[in-house]
């Protein structure tokens, strides 16, 4: 089948996988998603890699970044022509707002780079079973009657000791108002559709900030550092909102 000039066709096995990882990280750095194709078996010639990856840029799917704060590595979204390609193809998506104001855009690509790097520990560990992106999750929030009470950053599934466990993932970069801490507090009471909830957070004075907020709810909700979960994953220590330690995750997801 002959193709007009200047349009490409683009494989199931190797296009759309590349498309919607791209649309579930929001946005992701060009080493970061050439591991995390390979890791999820879709890639692994980086050659063949780097060239799929400039055709979809080249023809309009995938937008190209250069952000002063990840350095000289380009980071990558999808863009309007890409999410209509996999709408079609039946990705459950609603968009997300884009801020305005420039620092809040820069901080929106570090959040979702750094959340990346999150679930690559995961993946270089082999603990991964499945992680489900927050794109997914705000879908499911808006369009069915079985949501979830909050639009997480990712729905998090682990191998445990022979088992399996499942967490929601809120990676808490920078803090929010006190009256933002109290309404997410007031919603995760009605919470029914996840077993428990994990916030990872850069350092121990945020920790200490965010936790108090959520004392009131009744869901297991558990706090700890982001540098111990890429050191230590399930084995990094935890506290609750109470102040209550646990020695590791592990013990809590078991």
């Amino acid at each position: 089948m002959r193709y007009a000039k200047g349009s490409i066709a683009l494989t199931q096995t190797h296009d759309y996988p590349l498309l919607r990882q791209i649309l579930r990280s929001q946005f992701v750095t060009h080493s970061q998603l050439f591991e995390l194709m390979r890791r999820c078996g879709y890639e692994r010639n980086r050659r063949v890699f780097d060239w799929r990856l400039l055709r979809l840029v080249t023809h309009g799917f995938v937008a190209r970044h250069q952000a002063p704060s990840v350095g000289a590595e380009p980071a990558y979204s999808i863009s309007a022509s890409g999410i209509a390609i996999l709408q079609g193809s039946g990705e459950c998506f609603v968009p997300l707002p884009t801020p305005r104001n420039p620092r809040h855009r820069e901080l929106n690509v570090l959040h979702a780079i750094e959340l990346n790097n999150i679930r690559l520990s995961l993946l270089r560990a082999g603990l991964e079973i499945l992680w489900v992106a927050e794109t997914e999750i705000r879908s499911r929030n808006e369009h069915t009657p079985s949501g979830f009470a909050k639009d997480y950053d990712a729905l998090v599934t682990v191998a445990v000791d022979g088992g399996s466990a499942r967490f929601a993932l809120e990676y808490e970069r920078t803090s929010k108002s006190r009256t933002d801490y109290e309404k997410i507090a007031q919603n995760l009471m009605r919470e029914r559709a996840v077993e428990r909830i994990l916030y990872l957070v850069p350092n121990q004075d945020l920790l200490s900030f965010v936790a108090r907020f959520f004392q009131g709810v009744g869901l297991p909700m558990f706090f700890g550092l982001a540098p111990a979960w890429h050191e230590r994953l399930l084995d990094m220590p935890i506290i609750s909102p109470h102040g209550e330690r646990h020695s590791s995750l592990r013990q809590v997801l078991q």
